[in-house]
């Protein structure tokens, strides 16, 4: 956070995506999505640090150039958002006599996410990214947002750390309907966090993320085929693809990673 001053009016700012609460997140890539217009950058400072916009903008050229770069990281790749700013989204009932439902997401930095989820989510980040049609974008919000368990409490002998119920693939055709009713910039600022978090995952586990995407150079437009880098890697440590699809996320791609570093060094040591 920077410390602001404008008279006698002292604010914190935001120097991060992960320093945002989750209202400036949303109106901020609502700034950040819109048709360019004038009075943007004035804009986006009056979101990141809540002084009034005519204040603002009545600001001396001298010290308008010195605030103005407190908003120039929101265009850098240096910052990313991995904090959890919308664990859970609302969804609004088909009609008025329908009650809204809410569903639940990952926790922050993708932490309580297994491979398994990981292997749908990416697939359907990966071609959204691609392609950008609806449907795509609302399996990926499925696969990662779902119901509460039922009960499901922290004082439960059997909690995991997880509301959520269990990930079933075979669910996905049935609820991702639902997810079209999901608030749109809610939806931007899900894919907004997802990248962070994968960009995050890329940088910790290189060699398994150069692994997917080589199928990918060959095949234009797919996905990085998480199956495959599984099998090429994995080497059954956790037992059948199965098994592996049930362990947590960080611990399945550090153990390809492993995997991954030693066979560069085998084909480099050649």
């Amino acid at each position: 956070m920077e410390t602001l001053q404008i008279g006698a009016i002292t604010r914190q700012v935001p120097a991060t995506w992960n320093e945002l609460t989750r209202k400036q997140l949303l109106r901020v890539l609502a700034e950040l999505y819109a048709a360019p217009r004038p009075g943007r950058q004035l804009r986006l400072l009056h979101l990141l640090t809540g002084f009034p916009l005519p204040l603002l903008a009545t600001q001396p050229v001298v010290v308008l150039a010195q605030l103005l770069p407190l908003t120039h990281w929101l265009n850098s790749e240096a910052h990313l958002l991995t904090e959890q700013l919308l664990p859970s989204l609302v969804i609004p009932g088909r009609r008025l006599s329908e009650p809204a439902t809410t569903w639940h997401g990952p926790r922050g930095y993708l932490q309580n996410l297994l491979f398994g989820e990981f292997m749908f989510a990416d697939t359907f980040f990966v071609l959204y990214c691609l392609h950008g049609t609806q449907d795509l974008l609302d399996q990926f919000l499925t696969v990662l947002y779902r119901p509460a368990r039922r009960g499901a409490s922290p004082e439960d002998d059997d909690w995991n750390g997880d509301v959520r119920l269990a990930f079933n693939e075979h669910q996905l055709e049935t609820r991702t309907p639902r997810a079209f009713r999901i608030d749109a910039l809610q939806k931007l600022a899900v894919v907004t966090w997802y990248r962070g978090c994968r960009a995050l995952l890329a940088q910790e586990f290189p060699d398994v993320f150069v692994a997917a995407d080589e199928d990918d150079k060959t095949r234009a437009k797919q996905a990085p085929d998480w199956s495959r880098v599984l099998r090429q890697f994995a080497g059954g440590a956790f037992g059948p693809v199965e098994n592996t699809a049930r362990q947590p996320l960080r611990l399945v791609l550090a153990d390809m990673q492993d995997a991954a570093a030693e066979v560069n060094r085998l084909k480099n040591k050649k």
